[in-house]
């Protein structure tokens, strides 16, 4: 049946969840949803606009306690009242395989304000992490 699907339409099982890496294949964030504008042309099909990252936009797709716990810890993590997830142009991927390969280095994308929180308050906190290679 999928091969009646356009390929556009496939944007979401194909990038969804997968790992973004950055210019230096370091841990970028994830890729937890999509943004999506509509061409002018008469067919007007959707194209990805740019990449969500966080959890500010997995809260959304997670829903009930966990999402709202997510949404919590996003706005926690921004000094605006109603911060918007991370966002990542589509026209910084270099590459889309295993991973989502960015054109830039993590430092330069928000989607690594959340991997770093992680990183700095969550996994160096577990014995021999601060050993371990990224």
């Amino acid at each position: 049946m999928s091969e009646h699907i356009p390929q556009e339409l496939l944007a979401g099982l194909e990038l969804l969840d997968r790992q973004l890496v950055d210019a230096d294949r370091l841990l970028a964030g994830k890729v937890d949803d999509l943004e999506f504008e509509f061409a002018d042309d008469e067919e007007g099909f959707p194209y990805v606009v740019a990449i969500l990252s966080g959890p500010g936009a997995l809260a959304g797709r997670v829903g009930g306690r966990l999402g709202r716990w997510m949404g919590v810890l996003h706005r926690r993590l921004h000094d605006e009242p109603d911060p918007d997830p991370a966002r990542i142009p589509f026209g910084l991927v270099e590459r889309i395989d295993e991973v989502v390969e960015l054109r830039v280095e993590r430092d330069d994308v928000d989607s690594n304000r959340t991997e770093k929180w992680a990183r700095d308050v969550v996994v160096t906190k577990i014995p021999g992490a601060r050993h371990a290679p990224e």
